[in-house]
């Protein structure tokens, strides 16, 4: 199989599916792998996950940079392919000495602190300073959060300060450069998403192939300070907010006890609990409020906060919550919904 010189990153490109599989069957990795990405999430092509995961693992048997990266996850995950930790850290590694700037990135976020030491002595050109960056990693220490801080009883809020580092907050916005777009809010009876006068903030959505396993690790260490398992979790989103730009009082509970919705039109989840994470804090204005409540925050860079949307198993009314408007400067979050049962909608 030929390896193309150039990395495939998490994002692809509309080339026709025709296209890829001829060249992908001539023994092109870098085409195979661009096939891979898009069929494991479904983007401007079928929803092929098994078919995708197995051209990620040919690819990757030639070396291939983007290939070793996404399949990294994958086998993080256990997703398609046998789940183990060691083995993704060491693809990981695989990718960054082949040259991929995305494993070399999330290998340094994921080491935080004992990355900068162990890579202090090499360059990065040198495959051993990739070694010693994996070798660093405290998997334990990563996902470990402090224990939160109860800050209001009605509605049910918590924070959690200093969640995140800001080398992870930058990685996290640095991958929506580029893929923000309008806010939509999904009408749970019709199904349709639409553009709301209350909500003026752009969002991007991560998928498995865009998080990386910086987002796998984010999420376990959200449900470890949440208490509720990461199954239960939606796709995470990135909310961007320029000056002006806000999200007027809504609650986030979905489910009206009677209308079934999701993909099937089958799921009746319901969001328990939403967590919102800090990824800046150069601006002005932006505060997050519950009006009912009588609380309203504002966090620093890395800092996070959550708060339950439901009481005793039924939506909770004094969970109505705002973002402000954007006074000056703008405002990145990143936004965990989280259900009562896994989310399958």
């Amino acid at each position: 199989m030929r390896e193309a010189a150039v990395e495939i990153g998490p994002s692809t490109g509309p080339e026709p599916l025709e296209n890829l599989r001829r060249a992908a069957e001539s023994g092109d990795a870098d085409a195979t792998t661009r096939l891979a990405l898009r069929l494991l999430v479904g983007r401007e092509a079928p929803f092929a996950p098994e078919e995708g995961a197995t051209l990620l693992e040919s690819a990757a048997g030639y070396g291939h940079a983007g290939a070793l990266c996404a399949l990294a996850t994958l086998r993080a995950a256990g997703a398609w392919t046998r789940q183990s930790w060691p083995e993704a850290l060491d693809l990981l590694e695989q990718a960054a000495v082949r040259g991929s700037n995305d494993a070399r990135a999330q290998l340094r976020v994921i080491a935080g602190n004992r990355g900068s030491a162990a890579n202090a002595h090499g360059s990065t050109a040198d495959a051993d300073c990739w070694r010693r960056l994996k070798d660093s990693i405290d998997l334990r220490g990563f996902v470990t959060p402090r224990p939160p801080v109860q800050v209001c009883e009605s509605p049910r809020i918590w924070t959690a300060q200093d969640f995140a580092g800001p080398d992870l907050c930058a990685w996290l916005v640095s991958r929506s450069t580029g893929k923000l777009k309008a806010a939509k809010m999904r009408d749970v009876t019709t199904g349709v998403a639409r553009a709301l006068d209350t909500r003026t903030c752009s969002d991007f959505a991560f998928d498995i192939v865009t998080g990386g396993i910086v987002m796998l690790l984010l999420r376990t260490k959200i449900s470890a300070v949440t208490s509720i398992p990461a199954p239960h979790m939606e796709p995470p989103q990135i909310f961007h907010y320029a000056i002006g730009q806000e999200i007027k009082a809504h609650h986030d509970f979905l489910f009206d006890g009677a209308h079934s919705y999701g993909k099937d039109g089958k799921y009746t989840g319901d969001r328990l609990a939403t967590f919102l994470m800090y990824l800046n804090d150069d601006y002005e204005g932006g505060d997050l409020e519950f009006p009912r409540g009588g609380y309203s925050y504002k966090g620093k860079t890395g800092d996070g906060i959550f708060f339950a949307s439901q009481r005793d198993g039924k939506p909770d009314p004094m969970s109505l919550h705002a973002a402000r408007p954007i006074i000056s400067g703008e405002k990145y979050i990143l936004s965990q919904w989280i259900h009562n049962q896994p989310f399958a909608a």
